[in-house]
């Protein structure tokens, strides 16, 4: 007999691009020093590219809804072993490519200082680098982000897998009797809360980000599992968004961070229902298999970046003509998603599905996997 976590979860592939298209917008953010030398005119979208740690705490966000889309119905009874299953699973999907990533930075930073090249000894802190492949190291230092400086990030996430998630499924059950009204209320507060609490301890944000994602996924189950969220929500989420961008601070910190958290869990909702114009775009082959090897992307493009300073520095080509400097761009980006692809490929997705074997779990349908 079939239990209540057996049923086949639904597929939100709308969740997936968007988690592509985030990728992109940090990687876009990270590389805009390299974009802007080469291509002087692209510094008109800096108002947008420039933006693109607003995508941080989409992430978090999209963490808490996907987690409990996907795991919520193996919890109605809580036990232990579900829980440590779910630990593995997490583990299976992140820590593969996390530490081979890490080592490749490693691996260059040596290769580098073998070769005479310097490097800083504070961004590259050895002491702290056994604690950053335990994917520990956000959870006490606020100045350092890592070798692999993006993988901050995964050490937050890695602490709402093992605390906030078990507290956000414990929430919602003693909730569960409660009115629609008061789990709106509860993302309302959590994203209000966020910025004003915010600080470089990215550990609260994540907390309170992985939490409101999960309310708004308790809202999108309330509502007839989408059936009732109002249509186009997608397209209007994502107008706000755009609008909150072009006035970036205007309304003043505070008001501008709350309001595009806000926004962001509107979006999610919206792309949840599955059948606006952005659900459609996003749900997209090309856009869709972005976000399938958006971690690749995510945990490779500081690499990247390293290596592509040494060996194709863009300063060299500032002043050639645009055709060149188009080519060099493009030379970047192909580094890139070759990279990317290879982490995927070779590591990310075998180590998973071997890791899963190893415990005897099923390859299962997740929703959009984060």
């Amino acid at each position: 007999m079939k239990g209540p976590g057996d049923a086949k979860v639904e597929q939100l592939d709308a969740l997936t691009g968007l988690r592509g298209l985030a990728a992109v917008w940090v990687v876009l953010m990270h590389f805009s020093r390299e974009s802007a030398r080469l291509l002087p005119a692209s510094q008109n979208l800096d108002w947008l590219i420039g933006q693109g740690a607003e995508a941080v705490p989409l992430f978090f966000i999209l963490s808490g809804f996907i987690l409990l889309h996907t795991h919520r119905a193996q919890f109605e009874i809580f036990s232990w072993q579900k829980y440590f299953q779910f630990i593995w699973l997490r583990l299976a999907r992140i820590y593969p490519a996390y530490l081979v990533t890490l080592g490749l930075m490693v691996g260059l930073v040596a290769a580098s200082h073998l070769a005479g090249v310097a490097y800083s000894k504070t961004a590259y802190p050895l002491a702290r680098l056994p604690w950053e492949a335990l994917m520990l190291h956000r959870w006490w230092w606020s100045d350092f982000f890592g070798w692999n400086y993006p993988d901050w990030s995964i050490s937050a996430e890695w602490f709402a897998y093992l605390f906030i998630f078990p507290l956000a499924i414990w929430l919602l059950k003693k909730l569960s009797g409660g009115k629609t009204f008061f789990i709106a209320a509860a993302v309302l507060g959590l994203v209000a809360l966020e910025p004003a609490v915010r600080t470089e301890w990215k550990i609260s944000m994540v907390s309170l980000l992985f939490l409101a994602g999960a309310f708004i996924w308790e809202l999108r189950r309330r509502w007839q599992g989408g059936k009732k969220i109002p249509p186009h929500l997608d397209l209007l989420a994502t107008g706000l968004m755009f609008v909150l961008l072009w006035f970036d601070r205007r309304l003043g910190a505070y008001f501008s961070a709350a309001l595009f958290l806000l926004a962001t869990g509107l979006l999610i909702l919206g792309l949840s229902r599955a059948t606006g114009l952005i659900s459609s775009l996003l749900a997209w082959a090309p856009i869709f298999f972005l976000g399938e090897i958006s971690y690749s992307i995510y945990l490779t493009h500081a690499l990247t970046q390293r290596v592509l300073k040494i060996t194709l520095p863009v300063e060299k080509f500032a002043g050639d003509p645009l055709p060149l400097r188009l080519g060099v761009l493009l030379v970047y980006a192909a580094c890139l998603l070759v990279l990317a692809l290879c982490v995927y490929y070779a590591v990310e997705r075998p180590a998973r599905r071997w890791l899963r074997q190893r415990r005897g779990v099923a390859a299962q349908n997740s929703g959009a996997q984060t």
